[in-house]
């Protein structure tokens, strides 16, 4: 089966063979670095073809050309640079002689992070001729990513596209890149060039593409991915030897330093965990926290680290549903990290992907990172929705809701039809004390999930989606239904979440003051800790934060202007565990200037105002009029008229499709008064 480790006592055989001669070539790759030789000229310092030199903060890298020549009466080294074919840079480095006749020289380009190549051509120099050494094509400046993780992190090393501005260091051992490295593998080439020998995988190779295409900037993708890993083997790093050949650690580590681009890996990417859940490994937790603490040593100006949260595969054991919420929660734990949900992603077959879904959870990932690194600002839904609370919402306990990140804009899935042809409801995969069947019906409701139960309860724990799905059953491999937002991203899977109970409601008072000011008011809540108080223009918007405010607070001044519609504001009360379950809410009708009523005796009032739609409004004059009276939307439609008799008072029965802003007009020997009315 493709789960079953190689044998330990082979694995230690090989290593123990290949490492004497990768000792030698260490030496002699530490020793000489890149230094190769033409003609007279011994190069300390030259660009390989395929090349990516870390950018800068400037958007540039500088790529250095330098050596020793042997022999007298030279003069300098010259560089052509072509960007593109097209001359960019020419460059002298003077040769300065010393007492052994052998003189030095050095010198300089800068190449921009584009999707652009550089050619260098080398020559040696005396006064009236000059000899072409090397040229080294296609080089490029960008920045450097490392992959890694078992099987899922590799695809099976498989993908054959590629990419002129995705470039890769080194090369994939032997059986899945399990062998021990040989210290001579040391090329720069396009991602894929050889599917397996140069292989980052159909997810690292989307990951770069995406990146790639979407900021203009290159990128080098490192996988050093290995299958049949655990969380241990690659946190082995062989304090001694830290680019030991025999581990995935010092393998990846040694590919980074020979590249050149140790200091300069922006992020780390994770993909395992299933080795454990199969039974393969154990103290995940522990031994990524080992991990981590190497790559911070090694990997000094990484960024950020991103985790996928595994997926339900097949072993029956509740190791993998624990390895699921831990890294569902590690960025609480790390603040560089950011964790993704797999669970949903296409192609699934119970512990791998197609390509398809490799391609998925590459593309899925790359939103987070063009964030994160190239400011993006395709940021709505692109995370996956993790909950952040769980509550009764009181105390007859037969609702629940279930808060998740600021922001989501949930969905509550229709039932799902299985490809084995059961038909299933997410209801019955919400298991409380661990126990399915309490749910009645669910919806979502912004960033929440209201979840109807069938009875009151008494559970004290709530988890989501089945620990494990064994080969053979009926909706095997679990491939829906799932909560989702608005990206299709789906949520994270979640195991053992405490249940709360809610906190009381308040009411929500709101004052107009000067200037377009708004004075907002309430009563404080028993047991918040805080208070979320949010806002929306009209209807359709959203709503967007306004403040976060303390527990003591229990008014805010907010500013928001003129609004020709309605402003809502919404307040919740918050703590650690539990929120609102009913939020409160005001609502502001517009406040448009409409003008100076000259006659006072012409004048009207409007009741009720506001009024709702489909029931009678009722005008009151000041004295008896005669006049047109109309009914009008902003934008000055017509949509009721009636006439006025000698009348102290008129009115109409209201549209039941009209809401939001309208206006009602008077019209009366030639002078037009003009009051707003809110219609709700």
């Amino acid at each position: 089966m493709l789960k079953t480790l190689p044998a330990s006592r082979l694995f230690v055989k090989r290593a123990a063979q290949f490492f004497l001669l990768f000792s030698v070539l260490t030496l002699w790759a530490v020793t000489c670095g890149f230094a190769q030789r033409f003609d007279k000229v011994l190069f300390g310092k030259l660009p390989q073809d395929y090349q990516l030199y870390p950018r800068g903060a400037n958007n540039q890298a500088s790529v250095p050309v330098a050596g020793t020549v042997d022999g007298p009466d030279f003069k300098y080294v010259s560089v052509q640079v072509l960007r593109n074919g097209q001359p960019h840079q020419y460059l002298r480095g003077a040769i300065q002689y010393s007492g052994n006749g052998k003189g030095k020289f050095s010198t300089e380009a800068t190449i921009k992070a584009e999707r652009a190549n550089y050619d260098f051509k080398v020559f040696l120099c005396k006064d009236t001729d000059s000899t072409l050494l090397v040229t080294r094509s296609r080089v490029v400046s960008g920045d450097v990513y490392i992959l890694s993780g078992q099987s899922n992190s590799t695809g099976f090393f498989g993908e054959s596209d590629t990419s002129m501005f995705c470039r890769t260091f080194g090369k994939i051992t032997g059986n899945l890149n399990t062998y021990p490295y040989n210290a001579a593998d040391t090329l720069w080439t396009l991602s894929n060039m050889r599917s397996y020998d140069n292989g980052v995988g159909s997810m690292g190779f989307e990951i770069q593409k995406q990146l790639m295409e979407k900021s203009g900037v290159p990128n080098c993708l490192i996988n050093a991915g290995y299958h049949w890993s655990s969380a241990y083997s690659h946190a082995l790093r062989t304090e001694t030897n830290p680019t030991d050949p025999a581990t995935g650690y010092g393998r990846m580590l040694y590919r980074a330093q020979k590249a050149g681009v140790a200091q300069a890996v922006k992020a780390y990417i994770f993909r395992q965990g299933e080795s454990e859940s199969y039974g393969e490994g154990g103290n995940w937790e522990g031994h990524f926290d080992v991990l981590y603490k190497n790559l911070k040593t090694d990997f000094p100006n990484l960024e950020k680290l991103y985790v996928f949260q595994i997926d339900i595969i097949y072993w029956p054991s509740l190791i993998g549903t624990l390895i699921r919420d831990y890294q569902r929660r590690l960025p609480e734990i790390y603040p560089d990290i950011r964790s993704i949900a797999t669970v949903g992603t296409t192609g699934f077959d119970g512990l791998h992907y197609n390509r398809d879904g490799n391609k998925q959870s590459g593309a899925e990932l790359s939103r987070l990172m063009l964030h994160d690194f190239y400011a993006s600002t395709d940021t709505a839904g692109i995370a996956s929705p993790n909950l952040k609370k769980a509550f009764y919402n009181s105390s007859e306990k037969n609702t629940l809701t279930l808060v998740f990140d600021q922001g989501q804009k949930l969905k509550y899935p229709d039932p799902y039809r299985h490809p084995n042809g059961p038909q299933l409801e997410l209801k019955d995969f919400f298991y409380l004390d661990h126990q399915a069947g309490a749910v009645a019906a669910g919806k979502a409701e912004g960033n929440r999930i209201i979840l109807d139960l069938k009875a009151p309860q008494n559970a004290s724990k709530l988890d989501y989606l089945p620990p494990f799905l064994e080969q053979g059953g009926p909706y095997y491999p679990f491939t829906g239904p799932f909560i989702t937002n608005e990206r299709g991203m789906r949520a994270f899977t979640f195991f053992d979440v405490p249940l709360a109970t809610a906190l009381a409601g308040t009411v929500l008072n709101a004052q107009r003051g000067e200037n377009g000011s708004v004075r907002l008011f309430w009563q404080p809540v028993a047991g918040a800790k805080s208070y979320l108080l949010e806002r929306k223009f009209g209807e359709s918007a959203n709503f967007a934060e306004l403040a976060q405010l303390e527990a003591n607070a229990i008014e805010w001044r907010d500013e928001p202007g003129e609004s020709g519609v309605a402003i809502t504001y919404r307040l919740t009360a918050m703590n650690d565990v539990a929120e609102s379950a009913t939020p409160a809410y005001t609502e502001l009708a517009p406040n448009l200037v409409l003008g100076i009523e000259k006659d006072p005796e012409q004048s009207f009032e409007l009741f009720p105002n506001p009024v709702l739609r489909g029931e009678e409004l009722t005008i009151h004059f000041a004295r008896p009029q005669t006049g047109d009276i109309s009914l009008l939307g902003l934008n000055g439609q017509l949509l009721l008229n009636s006439q006025v008799l000698q009348a102290p008072r008129s009115g109409f029965m209201l549209p039941k499709h009209v809401s939001g802003m309208h206006l009602i007009r008077f019209k009366s020997q030639g002078r037009v008064i003009t009051k707003k009315l809110w219609i709700r």
